[in-house]
Order: C-alpha cells, then sequence, then structure tokens
C-alpha cells in the first residue's frame, strides 16, 4: 500500500482488525500504552506468532502523525489531543504543498462503511447488550418458523429473505471477526457502545437507542459530548430507515430531530407510537393496532427495565415483519445475559443476584426496583464520574435495609446516602471478594436479597465487569 497504518490500542477489537491485516498482507505497528505481558493472551500470542513490531509505554502516543492510517480502539477517545494533532495538515518540504493529517478511523467506523448488509445499530447507557440479544433471538426465532401459504408473499416471511443473522459487538464477537463473510442480503445487529460511534459517517439501518444517561464521563470530556456520539447513529440515516427511541430519557426523545428516519418510541410509562409497558406489566405493541406480546409473569427477565427492552427489541421485529407469536416465543424464552442481575444459587434461603455489568447508577437503581424483598446491596467501585444522589434517594424508598461499601467510590457514596439520611444499615467492606460475600450473608436475614450491582467501575480491584462478575459468583458457588 506504501502507507504507514497503527493500531491504536490492542485489545478485542484491533486484534481482530490485526489479523484481517496480516491475512491481506499488509503492513501495520501496534501502539498500546500497557506493556506486551499486560495484554490479553490472545494479543501475546499473536505478537509473538507473527513478530509484530509494537510500542509501548506512556509515549506510545507520540509521533501519531508519522502515520497515514490510524485505527483506533474504542478504549482510546476520539478526541485525545495527539490523535486530534495528527489530524492537523503537514508542512510540506521542498516547495511541497502541505501534506494532509493522518486519517483517523476505526474497527466499528470501518466495518458500518464497508458492511454490505443492512445493520440494526443499538446503543444506550445501559440495556443494549441485552436489547440486542433480544432483537437476535427474535429474529433467528422467525427465520426457523414454518410458513404456511398466505401468511406472507411467496409462503415466506420477509426476515426468511434475509440471509445469515449475526450478532456482534462488545456481547462477544467482534466486527471484523464477520467482515468478510457478510453477503448484502445478511442481516447484522450490532451492539454500540459510545466509545464505538463517536467518528461514525454512516448510520445503521435501523437504530434503537435504549435510554441515555450521565455515564462515561471518565472517558468522554463532557456530558454534552457524550450525548452528542449518540447523535452519529441517526444523523445519516435517511427516509427508508428507521429509528427506535426511548420517549421516558428526555435526552433520549430529544434526539428525534436528528436524522430523516422514521421513529418509533417505546416507554413504561404511556402508551406511545411504538410499543409501551402498560400498569400491570404487559408488552404492547402498538404499530397497526394493539397487540399484546407478553406480560410480566411469562418472561424469565427480571425488572420492569427489561420490559423496556422487550419493547424496543418487539418494535425492531415488527418493522422486520416478524409474526407476533414469534416475537412472543422469542421473548418468553430469553434467559437473559450473564452478569446482568443473573441469578447465582440460594444459600440458607438467601438468593444471590450478579448484576456486576451495572457500572453506574442507572441500572442499578433499575435492580433495586426489581425486587419487592429486603435486600442487601454491594456497592462501590472504582471512578466513573458519575453522582450518586439519585441511588442515595432510590434507597432511601426502597428494600434496602444493609448497605456494603467497596472500593475507591465508597466515600463519595457514603456522603450521598448519609445526606438521603438512609435508615439501612451500612458497613465498609473488605477487600476482598470471598470476605465482603460472608459479610453478606451475614447480614441478610432468610428470605431476602444479596445484590450485587455496584453502580461503579470495576478497575480498582478487578480487571473489568466480568472478572468482578466471574469472581462473586466463584466464592458465591463456594459457600
Amino acid at each position: 500500500m506504501g502507507k504507514k497504518i497503527a493500531l491504536l490500542g490492542f485489545g478485542v477489537e484491533n486484534i481482530s482488525v490485526a489479523k484481517f491485516l496480516l491475512k491481506h498482507k499488509i503492513d501495520f505497528e501496534i501502539l498500546d500504552k500497557a506493556p506486551v505481558e499486560e495484554l490479553t493472551d490472545d494479543g501475546q500470542e499473536l505478537i509473538k506468532a507473527q513478530n509484530l513490531k509494537i510500542r509501548t509505554g506512556d509515549d506510545y502516543l507520540s509521533n501519531l502523525a508519522d502515520y497515514n492510517f490510524i485505527i483506533r480502539s474504542p478504549g482510546i477517545p476520539c478526541l485525545t489531543p495527539e490523535i486530534q494533532a495528527a489530524r492537523l495538515p503537514k508542512p510540506g518540504t521542498g516547495g511541497q504543498a502541505k501534506l494532509s493529517g493522518s486519517e483517523i478511523t476505526s474497527s466499528t467506523k470501518l466495518f458500518l462503511d464497508w458492511c454490505p448488509a443492512k445493520i440494526i445499530g443499538i446503543t444506550g447507557t445501559k440495556g443494549k447488550g441485552t436489547t440486542a440479544s433480544l432483537i437476535f433471538s427474535i429474529l433467528k426465532k422467525a427465520q426457523s418458523s414454518p410458513v404456511s401459504p398466505g401468511r406472507s408473499q411467496g409462503g415466506k416471511l420477509k426476515v426468511q429473505s434475509y440471509g445469515n443473522v449475526y450478532l456482534i459487538g462488545n456481547i462477544g464477537i467482534a466486527s471484523f471477526d464477520i467482515i468478510e463473510e457478510v453477503k448484502p442480503n445478511d442481516l447484522v445487529v450490532f451492539e454500540l457502545s459510545s466509545f464505538q460511534i463517536q467518528d461514525l459517517s454512516r448510520s445503521p439501518h435501523i437504530t434503537v437507542v435504549t435510554n441515555l444517561t450521565d455515564d462515561h464521563l471518565d472517558y468522554h470530556q463532557t456530558l454534552e459530548e457524550y450525548r452528542a456520539t449518540k447523535q452519529t447513529v441517526l444523523k445519516y440515516q435517511n427516509e427508508n430507515d428507521y429509528a427506535i427511541l426511548n420517549q421516558d430519557y428526555p435526552e433520549c426523545y430529544k434526539l428525534k430531530e436528528y436524522g430523516k428516519a422514521k421513529k418509533y418510541f417505546f416507554s413504561s410509562h404511556e402508551k406511545t407510537n411504538g410499543a409501551y409497558v402498560n400498569l400491570s406489566g404487559d408488552v404492547i405493541l402498538t404499530i397497526n393496532g394493539e397487540k399484546k406480546i407478553c406480560g410480566q409473569n411469562e418472561i424469565k427477565l427480571i425488572g420492569r427495565h427489561n420490559l423496556e427492552n422487550i419493547a424496543a427489541a418487539t418494535i425492531v421485529g415488527e418493522i422486520l415483519e416478524v409474526p407476533i407469536n414469534d416475537i412472543h416465543q422469542a421473548v418468553i424464552n430469553f434467559g437473559g445475559l450473564e452478569h446482568r442481575l443473573e441469578f447465582v444459587r440460594e444459600v440458607s434461603d438467601v438468593k444471590f443476584y450478579n448484576d456486576s455489568f451495572s457500572t453506574n447508577p442507572t441500572p442499578t437503581i433499575a435492580a433495586i426496583r426489581s425486587f419487592s424483598e429486603p435486600i442487601t446491596i454491594i456497592l462501590g467501585g472504582s471512578k466513573k464520574g458519575a453522582q450518586f444522589h439519585k441511588l442515595a434517594k432510590e434507597i432511601q424508598k426502597s428494600t434496602v435495609n444493609n448497605i456494603i461499601l467497596i472500593g475507591v467510590e465508597s466515600p463519595r457514596i457514603r456522603k450521598s446516602l448519609e445526606e438521603a439520611n438512609i435508615d439501612a444499615k451500612i458497613i465498609e467492606g473488605e477487600r476482598d471478594i470471598k470476605l465482603i460475600i460472608d459479610q453478606a450473608l451475614n447480614l441478610a436475614t432468610k428470605g431476602s436479597i444479596v445484590l450485587f450491582s455496584p453502580a461503579c467501575a470495576s478497575f480498582d480491584m478487578f480487571k473489568n465487569y466480568k472478572d468482578r462478575g466471574e469472581k462473586f459468583k466463584a466464592e458465591v458457588a463456594k459457600l
């Protein structure tokens, strides 16, 4: 190619890109702050097997302007000063005009630019993983359903006219793992974080925004910048595209002003043009008349917030003309995702739930609202810039009667709890997860819940939320 390429960061997504580049014999260099021995096992193995060039250390962002193409990892903010400086035109030499700056891109941007298939993109502060998985389950169910003549043209459902259905994103499959497999008649369900969508130049065919709150302020410079990233998934949509927005969140609802797509809405508070959750906990589709999808007592998922996720997924099913019965069957058989209000086991008449994916107060509030039993909750972790006063107010009126505080954010959470005049017992947790679980079991009464829903990031005590959840489950299993 004659161009210098840098992979900025070497996590899951850029490892996938590296394999693609190696396959096509395209040279590149890896830039990552972490030393090689701290990278993932997959990353270390690939570097060793292919003798890849890598620069690590605190100065890994220096000399970015030397590269023509920089493929940014989602973990490195797009507005990092060194990245923005690399974009600037370079002075010419020997009478040459100014040279163009480095082209900054990402695996997500490249995938959306190159993917020939229709993409269903799901983003939002929380719920995107569950919603993406629900949509995937609905589409796969419809594709496998027998079709009787007359149900649709040629005795075939619209969704069955598509080829393969793929589920990619933070759920576990990187986009470049499938980039060369995807055909024009396939469907791609893509879970998208704000880290991934900041610099897109194409929007998905169907966009779902699950909600929008003040998350990731450790990554984005301001709340306004974070909100602006969500606009990109609607900005380039046209009249043949669709956007599905959560009406209950004002900042999310405002996104209806962006893009030219047809807009549908979902709500857990009121009837709207799309789908809503009624007072009885039924999910009702309101497109082309009212149709009940499921009742709260029929599903395996816990919590009203998951009924919102079902409502959003149901609208996608309706757009793709999935029969109501197929949507219903897919929804009631869906068991949820690991680390999201995941039931672990019951010990001495106390039920343990792993909600480690709750890395900010919003999903923790939803988790607390999911139970009527007394709750012993474990809160705390590393900083993400979140505020805890809303969480404290929710706890004040909830069934939480014991609070164990852990991690760096423990003092800030305690201050918010005290300002809200919490009646619950508050204790400082240990540093070891086994001892923390022992504390919780000692505090919990028979018939109650131990809820591990930290409302914070995990990096002060664990590798990530998955590591945190796995360690929690492993120790509960030993009780």
